[in-house]
């Protein structure tokens, strides 16, 4: 499939997105922060008016849409794994702070 020029932007966001997924996936939310800020920059872009009007005269609002889709499909996904994250991370804390005060009182 022969992808248009103007799409790049679009089909580097999703290729980011799907790697997104996968670092999440991995546990590697270190390395996912430093590729969300890279997408983020990405995605800025393409609200500027005449990206967006350069899309319509070239008849590619569908195509559009549709990695757009892709991409908020993705983001649903990696909302919910940060989510999952989150909570088992503020689990642990919670351990780990019951675990101190159970040293604490008995003198450790």
């Amino acid at each position: 499939m022969d992808i248009n020029p103007l799409l790049d932007p679009l089909v580097r966001a999703l290729s980011q997105s799907k790697a997104l997924l996968s670092l999440a996936q991995a546990g590697d939310w270190e390395s996912f922060e430093t590729l969300v800020q890279q997408r983020q920059q990405g995605l800025l872009s393409l609200s500027d008016h005449e990206y967006l009007q350069s899309l319509a005269q070239a008849d590619l609002e569908a195509k559009a849409a549709g990695l757009i889709e892709e991409i908020q499909l993705i983001n649903k996904e990696l909302s919910a794994l940060a989510e999952t994250n989150r909570e088992s991370t503020a689990s642990e804390l919670r351990q780990n702070g019951k675990a101190a005060k159970a040293i604490d009182a008995y003198g450790g």
